[in-house]
């Protein structure tokens, strides 16, 4: 009896790849993952060993360059939102190939340098800004409701993996073919994509009128409007800001507080992708996700990291990081999933544009958040998964009074408390009796 549950449960987190076309989307997505994470490691070894090396202040300036068109993302949303997604994917796909292309072409010229490496990251941010949030929606157009979960646990589960495949796969081609291998090989790839793109035959959603700006104001209003949407974003704000930058945190733990060298950061985060491939092909097999199931994901990862800000124990920390793995993918997987479900058709562009923008975004202010508190001379890595864990608490409260339609209240209370003490001031400071403010005339 068990062994028939336990295939029906296999079935069931398969059964997304029973529709021919969002399985033919899946291997194109997963090619174009794995050179995606080839280029990522081509594109680091390029700056810290070839055009700056051991230059740190550098690859940081590459990556912000990358990140500096986040907020284009809204409007992506509201592109994939007035278009037809699998045609902008056709765009934006070529475009992604040809800056790879040309990023392989000058390397293997021996003509690279960090001015053309910043142009291309800037331009790959553009690009990826209107390309993720399309490629998010489409999905939704490619499986009915049922089988929405499945569709998107799977391609978590490949994004996890292939992140896995491509990192470790760049130093092989680089050592055999060279540098500029990462680069062309992810080239190539997109040829592939762009091949079962245009074969695949979906029937869109009927656009908006094109006009971007209300658009994006559309799309803003629906958040605030919408407490099952917004709720779950609460949660995946939070927990992105205070919990998902541990290229903070973790280089700090293990040589500070475990003792140990980079290796063991390395260890740490390779255990982390097993989890969250694990964990997402767990949420595949789940016939539907609530808000319930968020919230019970997030808060393991609380518990996962207040047990790793515990330990002193190196082995005991690599396999606390499984589950803590398994739990962020978990969490923005049923996230994803509660997004697609309650978004309209015509707005699951715009909404999973918010999403991309928070998951983009949380680096920006939660590296330099983390990385203050996790100052040794401050509170410490230990410290700063503390201050995460207890974040991801309030979190979770924030997103039960969203809920409950509490949350507008409680501002608009403290909106009109504000404004109450601001009168009350004011007629503190007002003249009394007749007589005029000092330094004005009588007679005016």
């Amino acid at each position: 009896m068990g062994q028939v549950a336990r295939r029906g449960r296999f079935s069931t987190a398969l059964r997304a790849l029973r529709v021919r076309q969002y399985r033919n989307y899946l291997i194109a997505e997963t090619i174009s993952l794995i050179g995606t994470w080839l280029q990522f490691t081509g594109q680091i070894w390029l700056v810290v060993q070839v055009l700056a090396p051991n230059d740190g202040f550098m690859l940081g300036v590459t990556s912000a360059v990358q990140s500096a068109p986040i907020l284009l993302t809204l409007w992506g949303g509201a592109i994939a939102d007035s278009r037809d997604k699998r045609k902008v994917l056709l765009v934006t796909q070529t475009v992604s190939g040809m800056v790879a292309l040309g990023l392989g072409l000058t390397t293997w010229a021996g003509v690279i340098s960090l001015p053309i490496v910043w142009v291309a990251a800037f331009v790959l941010g553009m690009t990826n800004s209107v390309d993720s949030p399309a490629r998010q929606a489409l999905v939704a157009e490619l499986v009915d409701d049922e089988t929405r979960p499945s569709a998107v646990a799977l391609s978590s589960a490949v994004f996890q993996g292939t992140r896995a495949v491509g990192v470790g796969l760049a130093p092989v081609l680089v050592a055999v073919w060279g540098l500029p291998a990462p680069f062309l090989i992810n080239a190539l790839s997109f040829g592939v994509v762009l091949f079962i793109l245009v074969r695949m035959k979906v029937r869109p959603i009927a656009p908006q009128a094109d006009a971007r700006r209300a658009l994006v104001r559309e799309g803003l209003s629906e958040l605030r409007t919408r407490p099952t949407i917004m709720a779950p974003l609460v949660i995946l704000a939070v927990m992105a800001v205070f919990a998902l930058n541990f290229d903070v945190t973790l280089p700090l733990l293990a040589t500070n507080t475990l003792h140990s060298g980079l290796g063991l950061t390395s260890t740490l985060l390779t255990v982390s992708s097993i989890g969250a491939v694990v964990s997402s092909l767990l949420i595949a097999t789940t016939r539907q996700v609530t808000d319930r199931t968020q919230r019970t994901y997030v808060l393991v990862l609380a518990l996962s990291m207040c047990a790793l800000a515990l330990t002193r124990v190196p082995w005991l920390a690599i396999v606390i990081m499984f589950p803590l793995g398994g739990a962020i993918a978990a969490t923005t997987a049923s996230t994803s999933t509660l997004l697609l479900q309650r978004s309209e058709p015509t707005m699951r562009g715009r909404i999973m544009s918010v999403y991309g923008l928070i998951m983009q975004g949380s680096s920006l202010i939660g590296g330099l958040i983390l990385g203050a508190l996790a100052d040794p001379g401050v509170w410490g890595a230990p410290g700063s998964l503390y201050v995460g864990a207890a974040a991801i608490g309030f979190g979770v409260a924030l997103s039960l009074l969203v809920l409950a339609g509490r949350l507008p209240l409680l501002v608009a209370a403290a909106v009109r408390k504000r404004g109450s003490a601001r009168e009350a001031g004011r007629e503190g400071d007002a003249p009394r009796g007749n007589a005029p403010p000092e330094g004005d005339s009588a007679g005016t």
